[in-house]
């Protein structure tokens, strides 16, 4: 791993996500407006339901600016023309990849905060957690593992034409099986199968386990074997991009096709 490049990298898409202001929609407005929808709805009701819909905006903000900025990270370089200069550096593409996924998650979880405090501040949600700080350890934990499908996705959505299609199809479905909004338990069985393929799926149920009292597991597990089975899923998505990477760089070095087609 190339740090020096990571870093890099790193500065180069807060730069981007800074001077690029439509990032500020999906990744903050957007999600704080579903909250603010799904708490006037259940503006009589406490505890848990309360929780599941801070929790589900908060997971959105995560989500959205995840799949938007990662998955497209290498695409943008192919269309802006800049994909044959990195090729040509003796810095791999997952370097490249991780230092920019790592500003990406940083701002997922700031925004994941901000849904937090400012549910509480402008609707008075009550919401007590029985172990806050396992909650928040588990919280980056779930954003890591989401930024671990941002990597495959910014891998293989560089074959794709249609990347901005495939990505807003992708958003709601992975959103929903992961059980950020309504319970994994509460959807069809043969997608539960693919929820537990799913890396987010348990450290977001992880996340309950630590804020909810008398909060039953969707497998009957307990936190710790939840964050073990989510890292050990987030590292499987890690190699499997990697792979896709290498794939794709030599693709391109063979068909010598970095610009935009």
């Amino acid at each position: 791993m190339n740090f020096q490049a990571v870093r890099a990298s790193f500065r180069q898409q807060a730069t981007q996500f800074v001077s690029d202001p439509q990032w500020i929609i999906p990744s903050i407005i957007s999600p704080f407006l579903f909250t603010v929808v799904i708490l006037m709805i259940y503006q009589d009701v406490t505890g848990p339901v309360v929780l599941q819909a801070v929790l589900g905006g908060g997971v959105l903000g995560m989500w959205a600016n995840t799949l938007f900025a990662s998955s497209f990270t290498i695409s943008y370089d192919r269309v802006n023309g800049t994909l044959e200069s990195l090729l040509s550096s003796p810095t791999h593409l997952i370097d490249i990849i991780v230092g920019r996924s790592i500003w990406n998650a940083f701002i997922g979880l700031v925004n994941a905060l901000l849904v937090f405090v400012i549910a509480e501040l402008v609707f008075r949600t009550g919401v007590a957690m029985v172990n806050p700080l396992l909650f928040f350890g588990t919280l980056i934990l779930t954003l890591l593992s989401l930024a671990s499908i941002g990597l495959i996705f910014s891998a293989a959505f560089v074959f794709s034409r249609r990347s901005y299609v495939l990505t807003s199809i992708a958003e709601y479905p992975i959103y929903v099986l992961c059980g950020a909004m309504i319970p994994i338990t509460a959807l069809p069985r043969w997608s539960q199968y693919i929820s537990y393929a799913l890396a987010p799926s348990w450290g977001i149920d992880a996340m309950k386990l630590a804020s909810v009292e008398g909060y039953t597991s969707m497998t009957g597990m307990n936190v710790w074997i939840d964050m073990v089975i989510m890292i050990a899923i987030s590292i499987l998505y890690f190699m499997i991009a990697r792979s896709l990477l290498a794939t794709v760089e030599r693709n391109i070095r063979e068909t010598g096709s970095a610009i935009r087609y």
